[in-house]
């Protein structure tokens, strides 16, 4: 069990890592990519609870990919205060070029799973999940790769 764990673990890693390399971005930045081209307008607060992760670190990350110009920041006119976060043509090409090149291999791959194992995985992950240290209080990085 343990090694089939640490198995997907590291494919999973693996699989991260070739999707930097190709783009020479950090994975951090591809999840927020496909948060925004999946609801083209997000606010960077919806983001950051999209994503699970603290509004600094989702600023940096917008602040990266508008800098790459893969999105850009726009303010409605109803509402100067607001901005809200869409994907430029380049951000669109990024995603096309990258799509399922991670998350989504792993969601094809649990879909593919039976309805028995899907129901064990449902029962498992939970648990083993909550052995864990919890990410805010552990003092590491969860959105970085190991």
């Amino acid at each position: 069990m343990l090694l089939a764990a640490r198995s997907l673990v590291d494919r999973m890693r693996q699989l991260y890592r070739e999707l930097e390399q190709m783009t020479d971005a950090p994975i951090s930045m591809h999840r927020a990519l496909n948060a925004i081209g999946e609801h083209p307008g997000i606010q960077a607060s919806q983001l950051a609870t999209a994503l699970g992760m603290q509004r600094p670190a989702v600023s940096q990350i917008v602040n990266g990919m508008v800098e790459r110009g893969w999105i850009e920041r726009v303010r409605p006119p109803s509402d100067q205060r607001a901005v809200q976060l869409f994907p430029t043509a380049v951000g669109h090409q990024v995603q096309r070029a990258t799509a399922g090149r991670a998350v989504a291999t792993l969601q094809r791959s649990v879909r593919s799973l039976d309805d028995g194992n899907l129901e064990h995985l449902a029962i498992a992950l939970p648990a083993l999940l909550s052995a864990l240290p919890d990410r805010s209080t552990s003092g590491v990085d969860a959105t970085a790769p190991e």
